[in-house]
């Protein structure tokens, strides 16, 4: 790490538990809002009574879909400007753990969740309408590729 990026994480870090985890936490609800009417979304669990989550990603589930249909939602997604990610690729599917033999087949839990999560932007300085316009652009994909 640089002289520069530590000034930069020491600043950030300075401001992490006043400004940047609450702001992280209300686009966290505020997505948890927007999609908790829809039968085919799993909200990610931020907070129980043993653990609280920083927020820094809302990895939204989609129930009983494919990987094949995953893609074609954030494709879809993608078309209308809007950025989604996938942020949890189990091991076994990674090149180094393939060579040592392990099979995804061997995951079927793993696969499934990953098969069925899509990432959903989580920045400090999204505003209320684009958190919005995320929300919808999402349901309609996800209905137009359900249907």
């Amino acid at each position: 790490m640089t002289d520069i990026m530590a000034a930069i994480g020491l600043v950030e870090l300075s401001r992490y538990d006043a400004e940047t985890l609450p702001r992280r936490k209300q686009i966290c609800q505020t997505y948890d809002r927007l999609f908790s009417d829809q039968s085919w979304a799993t909200l990610p669990k931020q907070n129980t009574p043993e653990v609280e989550s920083s927020c820094h990603l809302y990895p939204l589930r989609i129930n009983d879909i494919t990987e094949t249909q995953r893609d074609e939602i954030i494709r879809r997604i993608s078309d209308q400007d809007v950025a989604v990610n996938v942020h949890f690729i189990p091991v076994p599917m990674m090149s180094f753990y393939i060579k040592q033999g392990y099979a995804m087949t061997d995951y079927p839990a793993a696969l499934e969740l990953y098969s069925s999560e899509i990432s959903l932007p989580v920045f400090f300085d999204l505003k209320e309408d684009q958190l919005q316009r995320v929300a919808e652009v999402v349901i309609q994909s996800v209905k137009s590729v359900l249907n």
